[in-house]
């Protein structure tokens, strides 16, 4: 791949790195503020949150998608499809509520992202803290504090892989064959 045709890449790399960095840090503060429903700020913080993992979710699988197989395609896609789904206001119809069932979905895509990234030496501390998250997750049906180890680390788990990423670790590898773009 051609230095020019990787710097759209590298510059989504850099973007979404900073916004998994800000939406990890966001997340993790946001553990510790009492959760009010239908409080405009907060569920604004939440938004930004989201898009910024979202953002944060494509760089990383940007960086590692030549060396994470279909396994951690599939974790990713799933991750994608369950952070999408809870941006925006929390929903609950036809007695499901939307917001439980998209933040699970995103969490086990991520858990599953986790042990591709594990498999392929890569991202080791943020895949090991995406699948704490799905621990604690499930954990917090039975003990409901279990919900606030499950914020920390996911939040965690993107401010690692930001970091890891703005650093240019094992940056873009779309295609074995191309090396590093």
């Amino acid at each position: 791949m051609s230095a020019v045709a990787a710097e759209p890449l590298h510059r989504l790399v850099r973007v979404g790195a900073a916004a998994a960095i800000v939406g990890g840090g966001l997340r993790i503060a946001s553990t510790f503020i009492h959760y009010h429903p239908d409080t405009a700020w907060l569920e604004a913080l939440y938004g930004v949150i989201d898009v910024c993992f979202l953002v944060g979710l494509i760089a990383v699988y940007v960086s590692v998608a030549g060396r994470v197989g279909v396994f951690g395609l599939a974790g990713f896609l799933v991750a994608l499809a369950g952070v999408a789904s809870i941006v925006g206001p929390d929903a609950i119809a036809l007695g499901v509520d939307f917001y439980r069932a998209g933040a699970l979905v995103f969490v086990s895509g991520l858990a599953v992202l986790g042990v591709a990234l594990i498999r392929a030496g890569a991202m080791r501390v943020s895949a090991w803290l995406w699948i704490a998250t799905l621990g604690a997750a499930l954990a917090a049906r039975v003990a409901p504090e279990a919900f606030l180890v499950s914020g920390v680390c996911v939040g965690a788990g993107f401010v690692v892989a930001g970091l890891n990423l703005l650093r240019g670790s094992r940056l873009v590898q779309l295609n074995p064959r191309f090396g590093n773009a």
